[in-house]
């Protein structure tokens, strides 16, 4: 991320979560069900009604891009300090990605996910994440895919 101080991204991170959360719950009525402390997903979230996510209970995967300018990328994170980590590991339904500075938040089905990073060559970055890290992943051109994305604006 983009601090290299981990507790300060913990906290954006749980940030991010709760911007993604508030969304959803105005736009779906969702409701929140639990939280998760391991790799397998960020939260899971109910809803009342057919959404583009489905219905009744869903598991995400929440990142907070915290960058201050815009890339032009989605970073995706597949190993950290050696050990695979992020898509790779996560069994969550959708992936999210909130975009803080943009107002954006992106979202797909993890699988579709993993399906597109299969099939494309992506760049991958070495190093990207807290100093010591060693966090490698992917770069995908945000321009490029956003059609394979369901994308919700933030109300400024």
């Amino acid at each position: 991320m983009a601090h290299y101080n981990f507790v300060k991204d913990l906290n954006e991170g749980k940030a991010g979560e709760a911007v993604f959360f508030q969304a959803l719950k105005t736009l779906y009525n969702a409701e929140f069900v639990s939280d998760n402390n391991t790799n397998s997903h960020d939260m899971i979230l109910h809803f009342p009604e057919a959404t583009p996510f489905g219905v009744n209970d869903v598991s995400f995967e929440v990142k907070t891009d915290v960058y201050k300018r815009d890339t032009g990328n989605m970073f995706v994170e597949f190993e950290c300090r050696g050990k695979p980590s992020g898509i790779v590991v996560s069994q969550a339904e959708w992936f999210v990605t909130n975009f803080k500075h943009l107002k954006e938040i992106w979202c797909i089905p993890t699988h579709e996910l993993k399906a597109l990073l299969e099939t494309n060559h992506f760049y991958q970055t070495e190093n990207s994440g807290d100093i010591g890290s060693r966090t490698r992943g992917y770069l995908l051109p945000r321009k490029s895919f956003r059609d394979k994305f369901f994308i919700i604006r933030e109300e400024s």
